[in-house]
């Protein structure tokens, strides 16, 4: 065993050192790759390179190690299927699994997260260049807070190049100019979908007589701020037949009043104090919460008593909250690049009114908060098609939130509107606006456009939509009654959510489990179903051909195994390596495309129960060729 071990490991690393040669001296780096990364490109072309041959350099390997193992003690066979065969199979089955296991994670996790890094140097270039066309084209438009993100990422890919921090430093000028335009004293909010908070949910917990209760509380401490909030909450609470109305009207009016009437302060600091205070709790109760947001952390920042005023510390708070139903920090976003967990993210979603929007996003990444699931991503594109398939509008935005929002919280027409089932426990609530945490004024929104994208004929095939490549829409034919999103509903189950951006990098490298999970509503999301089908085949039966193989090259050991049993391994036997390796690599190539043709025939008469009828495929070759190694004798 240990001579297996030990010769399959030298002939290992020998190809693995080959492979580096080859991608030092024979692969052309690219020419424009970011400097610095060319070093890494090599090393990792020549890993992959290596990755990509280890089925056929591990089969080589485990036939020599056969051979020189059945060198001595073979007398013990001189009859077919003898129970020294036996012994031996069982060898061959514990090596051979060992050796699978390894292929298999080689195969679903070393392989792909290789080529993702190649990728990912190879696209930095042309990331970089969009980077900053980008943010030069939303300078040109007047937008510097996009601008301003696409600079920062532009930095990020490449740290030390002069025109990304030129780009950078002229729209960070271009925002501190914005924060004193007219732009910083807007106020109107535009309205969203409600995702429910801790405060909130703790304070319309109470019952009516509770919140009475609470707001004649702090009335008797002349405490106005509190008692028209409570005040407040109770007229919310109640409906046009309740008999605590009134009361509730009364008691909310009066705190108002009083909120209204002239303070006599000691000096002008505590006068100026009360009234930004005053103006904050306005914007507040005037579900202006961008505006009470700022006006309250302003005064947290500012000035000393606010430290100790439970107002500002209450009201700071509740108006956070309900800012984050309608918009998300700027810095929440801040790790993206380096977290991201998937790339280059494209489905389709259908709605129940015939029409179809696309989604494409360039990175996401996953976060748990206040134990949910929120996900981030980059790059979020929308394209709006009608029922007939023609282009309506696209919008983008920088960077959308999207959080998990209960499917219980929908009504009835609401669940039939979106196209929401019942069954699901959580749909995809998305945030398409975000503000800076310290600074009013710099608000991110969906950028719209009516032009249509030019999707080419395949891609607009395949996504059953027609294509458009003419600009059809002039200014006098722009759909003037579409709404601006400030949010969206996304008709499908959170989880599958997950599913989709796990879908980006191909049927192919996605994880099995989820290609297995997805496959049954991969056309739901603009898949194929076929190619998932047929791939999911392809990597669902790999370790059952990877046995049979392993059997094959055992029965070859013993073929040709060394007959000598005084001869003595000799090192010069490995200049034999690179011949034996390519001739099995060839050899393995050819067997799989074979397999991968019988896959794509099954999965044609079959459908998705292709995986099941290739199983017991593969078990009966995999017992006939068990059959034919212990049928081998001295």
């Amino acid at each position: 065993m240990k001579k297996v071990v030990f010769i399959t490991g030298i002939y290992t690393a020998i190809i693995f050192a080959l492979c580096l040669l080859i991608s030092v001296f024979f692969i052309p780096c690219p020419e424009s790759l970011i400097a610095g990364t060319e070093k890494p490109f090599v090393f990792y072309y020549g890993l992959y390179i290596f990755l990509v041959c280890l089925p056929g350099i591990l089969l080589s390997g485990f036939t020599v190690s056969c051979a020189v193992l059945w060198q001595k003690k073979t007398g013990n066979s001189r009859s077919r299927f003898s129970p020294a065969m036996f012994s031996r199979f069982k060898l061959v089955l514990f090596f051979s699994l060992a050796l699978i296991l390894f292929l298999s994670f080689n195969e679903e996790i070393f392989k792909p997260s290789v080529k993702r890094k190649i990728d990912f140097i190879k696209e930095a270039p042309s990331d970089f260049a969009d980077a900053i066309s980008i943010a030069g084209h939303f300078l040109e438009q007047n937008q510097p807070i996009l601008a301003l993100q696409y600079a920062k990422k532009a930095v990020e890919l490449s740290p030390e190049n002069s025109d990304a921090k030129r780009v950078l430093k002229l729209t960070e000028d271009s925002v501190a100019l914005l924060i004193d335009s007219e732009m910083h004293g807007k106020k109107n909010v535009p309205s969203a979908e409600k995702v429910q908070k801790p405060l909130h949910v703790k304070d319309k917990g109470h019952t009516i007589l509770e919140l009475l209760e609470k707001s004649d509380s702090a009335a008797q401490k002349k405490q106005w701020f509190d008692a028209h909030y409570w005040a407040s909450l109770a007229v919310e609470a109640c409906d046009e037949k309740n008999t605590n109305l009134d009361a509730a009207v009364e008691k909310s009016n009066y705190a108002w009043k009083m909120l209204s009437l002239p303070v006599e302060f000691d000096n002008s600091a505590e006068r100026n104090y009360y009234k930004i205070k005053k103006a904050g709790y306005v914007a507040f109760s005037r579900g202006d919460f961008l505006k009470a947001y700022y006006t309250f952390l302003g005064l947290k920042n500012n000035y000393a008593q606010a430290s100790d005023d439970p107002d500002v510390k209450k009201f700071l708070a509740l108006s956070e909250e309900d800012l984050e139903n309608q918009y998300f920090f700027f810095d929440e976003t801040k790790y993206i690049e380096e977290l991201s967990d998937s790339h280059k993210v494209y489905f389709s979603l259908d709605y129940p009114d015939g029409s179809k929007n696309v989604f494409y996003i360039s990175n996401a990444m996953d976060i748990k908060k206040e134990g949910s699931l929120i996900r981030y991503m980059e790059n979020f594109n929308v394209v709006h098609y009608d029922e007939n398939g023609k282009f309506v509008c696209s919008f983008f935005v920088p960077f959308a939130k999207a959080v998990a929002q209960p499917v219980s919280e929908f009504g009835e027409e609401n669940l039939a509107l979106l196209g929401i089932e019942k069954k699901w426990e959580y749909v995809p609530f998305v945030i398409l606006q975000s503000v800076d945490r310290n600074t009013e004024g710099l608000v991110s929104r969906p950028f719209y456009s009516y032009e249509p994208t030019g999707l080419s004929d395949i891609d607009a095939q395949n996504l059953g939509i027609e294509n458009q490549q003419k600009k059809e829409h002039s200014a006098q034919r722009i759909p003037l009654n579409i709404k601006k999103a400030s949010s969206m509903v996304l008709p499908m189950q959170f989880s599958d959510f997950n599913l989709i951006n796990a879908a980006a990098c191909g049927a192919k490298e996605m994880p099995l489990p989820v290609l297995f999970k997805l496959l049954p509503r991969a056309s739901r999301y603009g898949f194929s179903q076929e190619v998932f089908a047929q791939n999911l085949v392809q990597r669902g039966t790999f370790p059952f051909i990877m046995l049979i193989m392993f059997v094959f090259c055992a029965c070859l050991g013993w073929n040709y195994r060394i007959e000598n049993p005084d001869e003595i391994f000799k090192f010069k036997w490995t200049l034999l390596i690179p011949v034996l390796g390519f001739i099995m690599i060839v050899a393995f190539n050819i067997a799989l495309y074979f397999f991968n043709m019988l896959s794509y025939v099954l999965v044609g008469l079959l459908g998705t129960n292709a995986v099941f009828a290739a199983a017991a495929f593969y078990v009966i070759i995999f017992f006939a060729a068990s059959v034919l190694f212990l049928s081998r004798k001295a």
